[in-house]
């Protein structure tokens, strides 16, 4: 589950720490996958904890030395730029609490209706208009 989370983070920042990046390319059934998997509820929607939950799982998947922190080498796919925006300490160790905090600014941003969910679709829309 945490090399599909990585997919669909890097995927709309990723959504980047969230936790792979796949660019402006189109979301993939291993994401679907993903985002089904952590739809703890089944009622395919993402809420802010089942959302949370992905990033830490996609985090620690990314944290293979157990350091505590990613560089950018962890996460390919982000460029340089987002890793930074992301990095707000500048120290080149992107955080769990930065990776959440980056992530769910995303979460905010895809859940238009501002249900406290996001569906597949809208993490979908989200990536055509910004190209993450």
């Amino acid at each position: 589950m945490g090399r599909i989370l990585w997919g669909a983070l890097v995927l709309a920042v990723a959504l980047a720490c969230l936790p792979v990046s796949v660019g402006a390319q189109a979301v993939t059934a291993d994401w679907r996958e993903g985002f089904r998997a952590h739809d703890k509820n089944g009622d395919n929607r993402i809420d802010r904890a089942e959302f949370h939950e992905w990033v830490v799982d996609g985090f620690y998947f990314r944290d293979k030395g157990h350091k505590g922190y990613l560089v950018q080498a962890d996460l390919p796919g982000t460029s340089p730029e987002k890793f930074k925006a992301m990095n707000r300490k500048g120290d080149g160790k992107l955080t769990l609490s930065e990776c959440l905090n980056a992530l769910f600014q995303d979460f905010a941003a895809i859940d238009v209706n501002q249900t406290g969910a996001i569906t597949a679709e809208q993490v979908e829309t989200y990536v055509k208009q910004t190209g993450k």
